[in-house]
């Protein structure tokens, strides 16, 4: 076998490996929009759905420290709540929007570092300040969103 022939089928290994986890993620994310979906129809009626994202990445709480499990799930916004549903382990982290103190793009949230812009939440929860990040697919869209729901509600 010459030098030439190895360069090929290693470049072609290459090429097939980047294809096949292409493929096996996108069939993962279409198995779990049904479940994922259907999850979010038990919590919220599709009139208080003001945005969602099924493929949502949840950098995790800074509370539960950094050997957290984070995973991929939905992120809804409501008029009253952001709420994340896990797909495995199956949770969810609801966070009322009165309870944002700060909404922040970053690229590394608890010691993990994307190239990817990332929408960080903090937010106060039982007199203890918390924050999360997920990757989303146009964060800034969620930013400005989301504070515009909380510009537009009535002062304390």
């Amino acid at each position: 076998m010459t030098a030439t022939m190895i360069v090929g089928l290693v470049a072609l290994g290459i090429v097939v490996i980047v294809l096949a986890a292409m493929v096996t993620s996108k069939l993962v994310l279409h198995f779990m929009k049904g479940p994922l979906e259907a999850r979010i129809a038990a919590h919220y009626g599709s009139d208080e759905v003001l945005k969602k994202d099924l493929t949502a990445n949840s950098f995790g709480l800074e509370s539960a420290g950094v050997w957290q499990v984070r995973g991929n799930g939905a992120l809804v916004l409501t008029g009253k709540h952001l709420h994340f549903f896990m797909f495995l382990p199956k949770s969810d982290l609801r966070v009322p929007l009165d309870a944002i103190t700060e909404l922040t793009i970053t690229r590394s949230h608890l010691g993990k570092a994307t190239i990817y812009d990332l929408l960080q939440v903090r937010f106060a929860a039982d007199g203890k300040t918390d924050s999360t990040a997920w990757y989303l697919a146009d964060p800034q869209a969620w930013k400005e969103r989301i504070e515009e729901i909380q510009a537009a509600r009535p002062a304390k």
